[in-house]
């Protein structure tokens, strides 16, 4: 018995030198293929195979389609969170400024005083309750003018 010149090419050792044993490939050789098969059960395979296809076409673009939006989902997680503590913090200097223990140190430190008078007005659209808002909005008469200044203080008998 001859050693095959395959097994000779590579670098395979077998143990004791013995070689497996190969099945015999002569009963292949020269049998026609193409005449055992009808064409009629490629004809019905064919649409079994584009349906197929188009199925796992249709899955990859689905599988896709879902990591982009996981991608999409979490950028918006990251945005949200950070959004948030910018709230946080606006929130804590907004506090900080409007306290009035600090807003009364920083004017002194600026020069400015106590008042000597504090005169409270009304809100000018609480003067007429009754009235349409459109009617407000339409007429320059309906409410009195905030800018025109202070009243006018009427001289009377007894202010000395």
């Amino acid at each position: 018995m001859t050693t095959p010149d395959w097994v000779l090419r590579t670098r395979v050792r077998f143990p004791l030198g013995r070689l497996p044993k190969l099945p015999s490939l002569g009963r292949w050789i020269g049998v026609d293929f193409a005449g055992q098969g009808s064409s009629r059960n490629a004809r019905k395979l064919l649409p079994l195979l584009v349906l197929a296809l188009i199925s796992a076409l249709a899955v990859a673009a689905l599988r896709i389609d879902l990591i982009r939006i996981r991608y999409a989902m979490a950028s918006a997680v990251h945005e949200e969170t950070a959004l948030r503590e910018e709230q946080r913090n606006l929130i804590v200097r907004r506090r900080q400024l409007r306290d009035p223990t600090l807003l009364e140190s920083q004017a002194r430190a600026r020069g400015f005083r106590p008042p000597s008078q504090v005169i409270v007005l009304n809100d000018p659209s609480d003067l007429h309750p009754h009235q349409n808002r459109a009617v407000f909005e339409t007429s320059a008469d309906a409410l009195p003018s905030i800018a025109a200044g202070p009243p006018r203080i009427e001289p009377r008998g007894d202010w000395r």
